[in-house]
């Protein structure tokens, strides 16, 4: 039977003789039931948890020419080709080795950045670059991997504060190598950088574990509900001790142990089982000798 949050619900309700018709007690019963889960989901890299996603990079844009007066913040294009989805993307132009934040997009030869244009010069018939630095993971947690399906490698995943050492030349285009983390967006999504910024439109998977959400429950193994059962209802029993002073503070400790021992199982039994069977042989091959080798005269 699959797990549902509703059906926990009932259950540490009923073991609890608490009432969801209540709102109060549902709201109790069910931040129980979150914390039990942020808990276990917080514990290990669970292989239920584990997503994948496959970013299409994208290439610089440098059709065309541009023009920015100084001290101005609106970018006039000849020949380009600029769009909604350039907004949240960097723009460098030739005169100037800077990088501005597109702010706004108001037509294919008119944009705006988020600060102001400052150099010594205005650029007139600039030549320029418009890249994508960050991508985003709306629902990971953290990443754990990525691969290359181009060049058929993974590519390591570091953290920004090694890119400056590592990295030099910000300015490198190629085949991807390096994927860097750098927190969240302005939507709280992780947030990374591919490097070297890739020259054209390549393909790399991102495999990462999801957030912890109350859909968590609906692809937690059915074989470990209860566990999430035993979890939420320690934290109902401790609520209910407070103040009680009948209350069997026993109850707390058996419950502690069960939902930690269920714990301890799923963590022995985290990954799926892999290839168990032996080698195939022939029932003529010669068998290694078992144990060590003993002397002729043992006896």
């Amino acid at each position: 039977m699959a797990i549902t949050f509703a059906g926990i619900e009932s259950e540490v309700a009923a073991q609890l003789r608490l009432d969801l018709n209540k709102a109060d007690q549902k709201s109790l019963i069910d931040r129980w039931i979150n914390l039990t889960l942020e808990d276990i989901h917080g514990r290990h890299d669970w292989f239920w948890a584990r997503e994948r996603q496959v970013v299409q990079t994208v290439a610089d844009k440098t059709d065309g020419t541009v023009a920015v007066a100084l001290s101005s913040t609106t970018v006039t294009g000849t020949d380009t080709a600029f769009s909604s989805g350039d907004v949240g993307k960097f723009i460098q132009f030739s005169s100037n080795t800077d990088w501005y934040k597109i702010a706004a997009v108001a037509s294919a030869t008119s944009l705006t950045i988020e600060k102001a244009f400052t150099p010594d010069t205005a650029a007139t018939e600039d030549t320029y670059i418009i890249r994508q630095f960050y991508y985003s993971l709306p629902d990971a947690e953290k990443v754990l991997s990525a691969k290359h399906w181009g060049a058929s490698r993974k590519l390591t995943v570091k953290h920004i504060r090694e890119f400056d050492a590592v990295h030099a030349r910000v300015a490198s285009t190629g085949d991807p190598e390096d994927v860097f983390m750098w927190g969240l967006d302005s939507n709280g999504y992780l947030q990374y950088l591919i490097y070297p910024w890739p020259d054209s439109a390549r393909n790399v998977e991102i495999r990462y574990k999801k957030k912890c959400t109350e859909d968590t429950v609906t692809y937690f193994p059915e074989k470990w509900r209860g566990v999430i059962l035993d979890g939420a209802l320690v934290r109902g029993l401790k609520y209910i001790s407070v103040g009680n002073t009948s209350f069997n503070p026993a109850l707390i400790d058996r419950a502690e142990a069960a939902y930690e021992r269920g714990v301890g199982r799923m963590l022995a039994d985290s990954e799926p089982e892999s290839d168990l069977e032996g080698v195939v042989q022939s029932c003529e091959a010669a068998l290694s000798p078992v144990g060590p080798e003993l002397p002729d005269d043992y006896a």
